[in-house]
């Protein structure tokens, strides 16, 4: 995260806590999309590193392996990181929605009670009291 938008100032997780902002205040829908790109791009990566493969005669063959094998490692790490947090993001959506069907189970009871309440009040005659 940089700082006021200043390129190079990046900013800690640390940092970032002091400064008071929460993993709910980022949008959820933005860090979705983000973290689907993210899967896009290392499969963009993975991509790249299948079609250069060296060749058994190419000189450079194990200069080119390594650096496939470095590669090979970083997009494994991203990818468990990624796994978690797509996991994560996957709870809190199950727990956002079990609070919205909660806040509408409750709406859904106050006019019960209220309909309820109306026809006790009304006795017999189908009106209200007065």
């Amino acid at each position: 995260m940089n700082i006021d938008g200043q390129p190079g100032v990046e900013l800690t997780l640390d940092q970032i806590r002091a400064q008071g902002v929460k993993p709910e205040d980022i949008d959820s829908d933005w860090l979705d999309s983000m973290v689907k790109r993210l899967f896009k791009a290392l499969e963009v990566q993975l991509a790249r590193i299948e079609a250069t493969k060296p060749d058994d005669n190419e000189p450079r063959k194990a200069q080119v392996r390594a650096a496939n094998v470095r590669t090979l490692s970083a997009i494994e790490r991203t990818l468990e990181r990624l796994a978690r947090l797509e996991q994560q993001r996957a709870a809190s959506r199950k727990v956002r929605t079990s609070a919205r069907y909660d806040e509408i189970r409750a709406e859904v009871e106050r006019r019960i009670d209220r309909i309820s309440l109306t026809f006790k009040t009304q006795g017999d005659t189908g009106q209200p009291e007065s």
